[in-house]
């Protein structure tokens, strides 16, 4: 049996989102939310947001949805569409869904809005499901 609790909380450290200050809000089977204030540190040569943020932004919610089964997932494809230039000191919000029913691949919607509720940026992804948990004690 999957220790949930355990699995979610492990999902929210990840070292790299806590680097970009990536806070993990929830996650849930197949689903994740997260988000990230831009700061002039994140900004590109045209003063908005880099594009390379909201893709981790989209990228750790995709991580955190795709592995909340306890099952080691990996990402294999992922494609972003950025739809809205984002200015310092925004309030970004990511939430990944799962398209499809758990298997060995799954598939995943990521959208990042503003906070006004815009659509920034939209991705999906593919993952490929190990047999390995997440967690030593957790299984699928």
């Amino acid at each position: 049996m999957t220790d949930t609790a355990s699995l979610n909380a492990y999902l929210k450290t990840d070292p790299y989102a806590s680097f970009l200050g990536i806070e993990v809000e929830d996650v849930g089977e197949g689903t994740a939310r997260a988000s990230v204030t831009v700061t002039e540190d994140m900004l590109n040569i045209h003063g908005t947001a880099n594009g390379g943020l909201l893709f981790s932004l989209a990228d750790v919610v995709f991580a955190c949805a795709s592995n909340s089964y306890g099952t080691t997932a990996v990402g294999i494809q992922v494609s972003m569409q950025y739809l809205e230039a984002v200015a310092c000191g925004e309030t970004l919000r990511a939430e990944a869904v799962e398209n499809a029913e758990p298997g060995r691949t799954g598939s995943y919607r990521m959208e990042v809005r503003t906070s006004s509720g815009s659509l920034a940026a939209l991705a999906e992804g593919l993952v490929y499901r190990t047999r390995r948990p997440v967690l030593g004690e957790v299984s699928s």
